[in-house]
């Protein structure tokens, strides 16, 4: 890999780190256009490269989401019943994802993922909002699997952790306090994430058309801080209102 190249990756995974820390918004949605950029440069063909910016993103979120999740839990910001009700709905979801995938062409994939970012980006200018009267969480299983099928679907079409959508739903429909539905949600992805990534490497074996490998390293720096951040959430949420432009005309 040549030195540009690692170093883009690298700070790609910085700014990664400081969305998912500050904002709640990371998870995959500025590695998979990175990834995305690299490989078009490194001529992978156009026939799988989203596909396999998808499957690489996801590997990388499960392993960031796990280092995440160990800060979370030693919080008690992680309620494991509903993480592992998630997260069996989530296995499902992110195979069926990686099934439609494998049917849809990257300018699909693009859009798809130009919608998520959009997501995030609206919940950027809107700012994380405050939690009203705290409830007892909903811990039924069906309705938790349901979110995680749903998520691992998305996890798999995005090659994102699907925190951006899983948190307001644990939220609001699940009465989850905020904190408890970001490490819950977070922890979650980190199984989703990693079947969905195991999912497109079967995939892909045998595929003539994927490069011999593909390596890198990303660093994802978990920030969380209450200083005031917000003219740098309003500039990330015109990026990403730049790059979700980008992803339907390329």
């Amino acid at each position: 890999m040549e030195i540009t190249a690692a170093v883009l990756l690298f700070l790609a995974g910085l700014l990664e780190g400081f969305l998912a820390g500050v904002f709640d918004a990371g998870g995959g949605i500025v590695l998979v256009p990175v990834l995305l950029y690299y490989l078009h440069s490194a001529g992978v063909s156009s026939l799988v490269s989203t596909h396999v910016a998808m499957g690489t993103s996801l590997l990388v979120v499960a392993c960031s989401a796990a280092f995440r999740t160990r800060e979370d839990s030693r919080a008690n910001h992680v309620i494991w019943r509903g993480s592992f009700s998630m997260a069996g709905g989530g296995i499902l979801g992110a195979s069926l994802g990686v099934l439609i995938a494998a049917g849809l062409e990257g300018p699909s994939l693009r859009a798809i993922f130009g919608c998520l970012l959009l997501v995030a980006a609206v919940r950027l200018f809107s700012g994380k909002r405050k939690q009203g009267k705290e409830l007892e969480p909903l811990l039924a299983l069906p309705p938790l699997a349901g979110i995680g099928g749903a998520i691992g679907i998305i996890c798999a079409l995005t090659g994102t952790g699907g925190t951006v959508i899983s948190v307001p739903l644990l939220s609001a429909y699940r009465h989850f306090p905020l904190r408890k539905a970001i490490g819950t949600a977070g922890a979650s992805a980190v199984i989703t994430a990693a079947a969905g990534a195991a999912v497109y490497f079967v995939r892909g074996l045998g595929n003539e058309f994927l490069p011999a490998e593909i390596s890198g390293g990303m660093i994802g720096a978990r920030m969380g801080t209450k200083a005031d951040v917000s003219s740098v959430r309003y500039s990330l949420g015109v990026l990403l209102l730049v790059v979700m432009l980008r992803m339907f005309f390329p």
